[in-house]
């Protein structure tokens, strides 16, 4: 979502004139699309204020933002505050929600008195800014901002709003115009893909209206692979399942939470789930592809979590082979259901030997689901190509790199045999680019 978010900023940015530097140190405007699902991820954000207050010495027409997560409209309630962001980042000059963007380029004339984007400033919503593409073949599309689930843990809620839901048309016309330019790849991202309810949906169809926006993209011409990030167990349903083996567009990936293997923890955590449900999603995925990977996310040492809630977590990776896991040491957000009636009682050594511990399972499955590709020929969305590399995903979400110094590989579909396949990527030689490429 925040990588989706970006390229909308550096497209507004773009229309009024400013330029893109290959360092830091050489702007004159500096703005920073913050996180806040994880504590540390705020604190290196607050970590860059001495380092900021040098650059501003150093050149005095420097003007830094922030937003993002980081940024609400209230004062105090719902993650960090305008107020509470200047007061510990005193070199800080403005702040803006994401969902304001429209509303930069007046703030920036007044900065840097730039010209410029007075067609952005006129837009209802940041939805509607087409964004300038990094990777023109792998588009990132929001359909959605916002949550209305309230996880015990979590501050999304609170930092992005409610659910908002971009109407199917709409959504239709960006993913056909990047289509003529080339896309073939999209991501649909928002906080919880699969509570999609645009107002334009089709009430008479049997499908839920993701379902009926997966098929409409599916028949697009061109788009030959199609990824969403992320679904809430709770909201996934059979119509959505049914479309892996059916629709050739679907990978054969999916990444699906389930945040703990106990159910006991996941009351705690207010997800509204059991385990068996997601164990039944799983098994009906693989039961239509059944070499599907599935990743996941997983928190280590939630309030209250016991050595048996653990080892239930731990015999599920083993169980279902799950071959990619986000793991993360629980960390308390400030005015969350947790912050506010659990209490963080397990000790930070605890939180780390059990992340220690998910991730070596992980490892020893993603080692034996790789190993299925060696001697094989695969097929690479080639994403960067540095030092002597290039690399990109297979259609099941796996990392594969090759010997190349060819720059305009980058959004190119290649044909890659697997010589060997390590323990987090896949290696081998580029045989031929594939056809679509061609």
């Amino acid at each position: 979502m925040n990588y989706s978010d970006t390229e909308r900023v550096m497209t507004v940015l773009e229309k009024m004139g400013y330029e893109q530097v290959d360092h830091y140190r050489k702007a004159d405007l500096i703005i920073l699309n913050t996180c806040m699902v994880k504590k540390s991820a705020e604190n290196r954000v607050y970590g860059l204020g001495e380092p900021f207050a040098e650059l501003k010495e150093a050149n005095p027409k420097l003007r830094i933002g922030i937003t993002g997560c980081m940024i609400h409209k209230d004062t105090g309630l719902r993650g960090e505050s305008k107020e509470e962001v200047f007061k510990r980042m005193p070199t800080i000059d403005f702040v803006f929600r994401i969902k304001d963007l429209m509303h930069l380029p007046d703030m920036l004339h007044k900065m840097h008195h730039m010209e410029g984007a007075d067609e952005v400033s006129q837009m209802k919503s940041y939805f509607h800014i087409s964004p300038k593409i990094t990777n023109i073949t792998q588009v990132f599309i929001p359909i959605m901002s916002g949550c209305n689930n309230f996880c015990s843990f979590c501050i999304v809620p609170y930092t992005r709003g409610r659910e908002v839901c971009r109407d199917m048309a709409e959504i239709m016309e960006e993913v056909k115009k990047m289509a003529k330019r080339g896309a073939s790849e999209v991501n649909f991202v928002g906080q919880n893909v699969n509570s999609y309810k645009p107002t334009d949906a089709d009430s008479k169809s049997k499908d839920s209206p993701f379902a009926q926006l997966l098929r409409k993209v599916d028949a697009v011409e061109g788009i030959k692979r199609i990824r969403f990030y992320t679904v809430h167990p709770k909201d996934m349903g059979d119509d959505v399942v049914a479309l892996y083996g059916e629709l050739d567009s679907m990978v054969p990936h999916i990444h699906l939470p389930i945040q703990s293997g106990s159910n006991s923890c996941l009351k705690r955590m207010n997800r509204l789930y059991t385990v068996d449900r997601w164990k039944e999603l799983a098994d009906k995925m693989r039961k239509r592809i059944p070499n599907i990977s599935i990743s996941t996310d997983i928190i280590t040492g939630f309030c209250g979590e016991t050595d048996e809630e653990f080892e239930e977590s731990m015999q599920l990776v083993k169980d279902y082979k799950i071959d990619l896991i986000y793991v993360s040491k629980y960390s308390g957000r400030n005015n969350t259901y947790a912050s506010k009636h659990l209490v963080d009682d397990v000790p930070y050594e605890v939180k780390k030997d059990r992340f220690e511990r998910i991730t070596k399972a992980m490892q020893a499955v993603s080692a034996e689901y790789l190993k299925q590709f060696e001697g094989k020929t695969v097929e690479v969305l080639v994403e960067k190509v540095e030092k002597g590399f290039a690399s990109g995903k297979i259609p099941e979400f796996k990392l594969c790199r090759f010997k190349s110094d060819d720059k305009f590989l980058v959004g190119e579909y290649v044909q890659v045999k697997v010589r060997e396949a390590r323990e987090w990527c896949l290696e081998g030689e580029c045989i031929e680019k594939s056809p679509e490429s061609i």
